[in-house]
């Protein structure tokens, strides 16, 4: 047996993070599959409000979806930027819902600080992915770019990339799962915690 996830998106680093986040916490399989889902927001979120509306809004689709309208769980990712005490930050919102109840696991990342050259793109309006990209040119040669390390890839050389940066809130999205009782929400026969 295994559990079911579908992703609102198709982003490797993404899909990689859900499984270690389920990986972490359950003691069976887990199968992760991708999904496109729009987040009916800009293509960089600003602000806690507009990340987390573009999460729920790829949760939704990717319920929505034909495979996770089946699935035992969905989850979405959406990364955002905001100002804090005069700089821009990097954070993240994940998302997980199970198919058998309504309730909404919803977890903020860690967040870090953003170089004042990529902040200067991101105020001309360039996504932090491409800022990135272009103020760490050298860098996307080593692998560390949007659609490998991200931007925590790019700062820390990779010894931090975005599946890392997305694991671990995957991980501690799922903790009303594996408290179901004490949440007061659906328990999912499938879903169980490590040794037991």
């Amino acid at each position: 047996m295994v559990i079911s996830v579908v992703v609102g998106s198709r982003s490797a680093p993404k899909l990689e993070a859900a499984k270690q986040g389920f990986a972490r916490l359950t003691a069976i399989g887990v199968e992760v599959i991708g999904v496109e889902a729009e987040s009916g927001v800009a293509a960089q979120p600003i602000g806690m409000e507009e990340t987390r509306l573009g999460a729920l809004n790829r949760l939704k689709a990717a319920r929505a979806s034909a495979k996770g309208s089946a699935a035992d769980f969905c989850m979405a990712f959406e990364g955002g930027i905001e100002e804090d005490q005069g700089r821009y930050v990097c954070f993240a919102v994940v998302c997980i819902q199970s198919r058998d109840d309504d309730y909404v696991s919803e977890v903020r990342s860690a967040t870090h600080s953003i170089p004042p050259g990529i902040e200067t793109m991101l105020k001309e309006g360039i996504e932090l992915g491409v800022a990135t990209d272009r103020f760490f040119a050298d860098r996307v040669e080593q692998g560390y770019g949007k659609h490998t390390g991200g931007t925590i890839g790019a700062l820390t050389f990779g010894v931090v990339d975005r599946v890392e940066f997305y694991a671990q809130p995957a991980a501690l999205c799922l903790v009303p799962f594996l408290n179901a009782d004490a949440y007061g929400i659906s328990k999912n026969p499938l879903f169980r915690a490590p040794g037991g």
